[in-house]
């Protein structure tokens, strides 16, 4: 089950990516829609998205952000396509792929931009009212000598924009001194206060770097009691093969009955096994491992009590360790027959 959705969410990507490619080059005079071929491929897209989007209605019983982007672009696709919202499908394409270990920085941005949230509407706030403030003081200077540039203050606003980001387009430039003094007055202040923003979101950032700690490190690994009697170079390798996972609250890892291929170390949070009595597993415990032993289904549901970082071991990568060190494998098959009696 977990395979055929992991493949599903994948085809739908790829999907998502080619009409994108296709939305861009086709701005340039590329691969018309007007070509046959493109159009048969266009209205099978919009079928195929058409099927998927009432299955999703049909299984969420809700409108997330997500399906109301698709519904959005649907309906633009069949009924307005003079405005192509294609590109707007990106944000799925992020959430499809929001696990890759290429995107985990990014989830990790938004993260902290929706967390900064507060602090960044208040440096925004503050921006606001400078640029309304020199905006109406500019007007009071110049529109009497540039009636036709700064003859309102909502028109003197433009001209603060460019100036309070420091862009300077120079297409509107103040003509007396006074109008000049406050210009520079204006691009002094602008430079400081689009730098606190950005000094907001790059120390929250780094703080959650660091707490994540997207580079599985040495010291975690061989805190992790399976692996605490396992040499030096041994806890190297597993550093190497380790993949991390990032789950949230209530996400589920695995099903019972999914294909086991892979087991789990716990680094930061809690997870939940879904048994007749459930059982809460936390740092430094694993899980998965029974299946792997037995190469049996998952024999149970597990989900995220908190959110949770995970290290995952695939099948693979354990046979070979396993190999190399017979004293990890004779741990999780003592680990797994104390669990499955229990």
């Amino acid at each position: 089950m977990k395979n055929t959705l992991d493949f599903l969410n994948k085809f739908f990507g790829a999907v998502i990516a080619l009409n994108i490619f296709h939305q861009i080059v086709s701005s340039a005079g590329y691969l018309s829609i007007d070509s046959p071929l493109i159009q048969i491929l266009y209205w099978i897209s919009i079928g195929v998205f058409g099927i998927e989007f009432l299955l999703r209605v049909f299984v969420e019983r809700k409108l997330s952000f997500l399906i109301s982007i698709d519904g959005l672009v649907l309906i633009n696709q069949v009924f307005f396509p003079f405005y192509d919202l294609r590109i707007l499908r990106l944000f799925r394409l992020f959430d499809i792929f929001s696990q890759s270990r290429f995107l985990l920085p990014t989830n990790t941005l938004i993260k902290t931009i929706i967390k900064q949230r507060n602090a960044l509407l208040g440096s925004q706030i503050m921006v606001i009212s400078i640029l309304l403030v020199v905006s109406t003081f500019i007007y009071f200077l110049e529109s009497a000598v540039q009636p036709d540039v700064f003859g309102s203050i909502p028109s003197t606003m433009w001209w603060g924009i460019a100036t309070l980001t420091t862009v300077g387009y120079g297409d509107v430039v103040p003509m007396t001194d006074l109008g000049k003094l406050l210009a520079s007055f204006t691009m002094l202040v602008g430079i400081g206060m689009f730098a606190l923003p950005a000094a907001i979101l790059a120390s929250a950032y780094y703080e959650e770097i660091q707490k994540k700690n997207f580079l599985v490190s040495f010291e975690a690994i061989a805190s992790v009691p399976l692996f605490q009697e396992l040499p030096i170079g041994a806890v190297g390798k597993i550093n190497e093969k380790l993949q991390v996972v990032l789950v949230s609250e209530h996400e589920t890892i695995f099903s019972k009955g999914d294909e086991a291929d892979s087991m789990f170390i716990i680094e930061y949070g809690k997870v939940k096994v879904e048994i007749q009595e459930p059982v809460y597993l936390v740092s430094g415990d694993y899980f998965g491992e029974m299946g792997l032993l037995g190469n049996a289904p998952r024999n149970a549901t597990i989900t995220a009590a908190d959110d949770t970082k995970l290290l995952e071991l695939t099948k693979s990568d354990l046979a070979e360790l396993s190999e190399e060190h017979p004293g990890l494998f004779k741990e999780l098959e003592l680990s797994a027959s104390s669990r499955s009696q229990n």
